[in-house]
């Protein structure tokens, strides 16, 4: 085209697609350009075009930049010639800190768990080139970014497609107390971190549009977490019922837990296979002190990170044949005048796990009949926060429907997510 500033070689899609494919495979992200061939010898005769080339050399070069950043080449905008740059993409952003790590890959299905100093970040970056995942449907070509604290709280910002990680030191400055989620550079998606929600874990599912994404994970105080980033979206189990678990006392020293199975969406990549139990005994000192930490940041049990910190082993292990659309078990061995948490894991065939929510119960009983106590519980839906006005403390019952007098028994029950 008469004016372009673009050689002639570039109007050859193929050679665009293959030298763009040939950049992307270079783990060097910055200064990587295309050399275009000459499109005909001095005599006249179309020379035979060679396979692409990748080099830095400034002076013969010129950007693949579309193509390129779709597969996950530099992300430098298109133009003619360009000075090499950087060495490194995450040199090339700008308000570097100190307590930054170096950036580390993931790969799909991976879970990463890692401790993390107060005020640290620690950056990693996922790539995925498969055809096969990025030819589904929208609806089902989604990517999954679960971060879980096993203890402390942890913060997720992601960026995709511009090899620039997102700087969490722009809107959070622990010395003065700032937190605005406005002023968050260079992030696409994040945790809320007004302080509603520390300590809570962070589940995305976003629309799988890129082939890039630059993960960042900020620590507001010393914390232990996991990371897992998953493009097969089936894999992984979705608690059923926003993850309520039901406890009821059903004789001394028992109590039966009941839940609903996960669902999976796309159907057809894998089920349940087991479920996972736990009882913790609780002190004193055991407070919950957020809506949606169970039980709080030193402590948390509504996540397979901070169960596993916590417990070096489940208390029952139910099958997937022992259910319906739902499950129960019972639980011996629970002592009278203690407090107890309960929590349920659920596995699916891919090996990925999620926790429930999670109950507390605290039991004294002085006959083997049951009495049923309603409580008011707290669920946990999208737009809608948790309240701990929704706590409801069941006293003493006195007497049986059949009239008989004595104390039964005394159940204080809170459900909380």
């Amino acid at each position: 085209m008469h004016g372009s500033p673009y050689p002639q070689c570039l109007s050859d899609l193929s050679y665009i697609i293959n030298a763009a494919a040939a950049a992307a495979s270079v783990r060097n992200r910055q200064g990587i350009f295309l050399t275009c061939p000459p499109a005909r010898s001095p005599t006249g005769r179309r020379r035979r075009r060679p396979t692409p080339s990748i080099t830095t050399n400034s002076s013969t070069i010129i950007v693949v930049a579309l193509l390129a950043s779709l597969l996950g080449a530099s992300s430098q905008l298109p133009g003619v010639r360009a000075a090499a740059t950087t060495s490194s993409y995450s040199e090339a952003c700008d308000a570097q800190y100190e307590n930054v790590e170096t950036p580390v890959e993931l790969t799909s299905g991976e879970t990463i768990v890692r401790e993390i100093e107060a005020n640290a970040t620690q950056r990693w970056t996922y790539s995925t080139y498969n055809l096969t995942t990025m030819s589904r449907n929208d609806t089902d070509r989604k990517l999954l970014i679960s971060l879980e604290p096993c203890y402390g709280s942890v913060f997720l910002f992601v960026r995709k497609n511009i090899g620039c990680h997102p700087d969490p030191y722009s809107c959070i400055d622990l010395e003065t107390g700032k937190r605005d989620a406005s002023a968050c550079r260079r992030t696409h998606f994040m945790s809320v971190i007004d302080g509603s929600r520390d300590g809570a874990p962070t589940f995305f599912q976003i629309s799988l549009s890129s082939t890039r994404y630059f993960i960042s994970v900020y620590a507001t105080t010393n914390s232990r977490y996991s990371l897992t980033v998953l493009d097969d979206v089936g894999a992984w189990p979705r608690r059923g019922d926003d993850g309520i678990v039901n406890a009821d006392a059903t004789q001394d020293y028992k109590v039966m837990l009941n839940w609903a199975v996960p669902t999976y969406f796309p159907e057809g990549v894998a089920e349940t296979s087991v479920f996972y139990i736990y009882a913790v005994r609780l002190t004193e000192s055991d407070v919950v002190t957020s809506d949606v930490v169970f039980l709080n940041q030193g402590k948390i049990l509504n996540t397979v990170c901070g169960l596993a910190n916590i417990t070096d082993r489940p208390n029952d292990i139910v099958g997937i044949g022992q259910c319906d659309t739902s499950c129960n078990a019972t639980l011996t061995g629970i002592e009278n005048g203690a407090t107890y948490a309960f929590n349920v894991v659920a596995e699916s065939t891919s090996g990925f796990k999620m926790a429930y929510s999670g109950v507390t119960l605290q039991m004294a009983w002085s006959e083997t009949s049951s009495v049923s106590v309603p409580a008011r519980r707290l669920l946990e839906t999208t737009g809608i926060p948790l309240d701990n006005k929704g706590m409801q403390v069941a006293g003493a019952v006195l007497g049986s429907v059949l009239g008989m007098v004595g104390m039964f028994g005394m159940v204080l029950l809170r459900l909380s997510s």
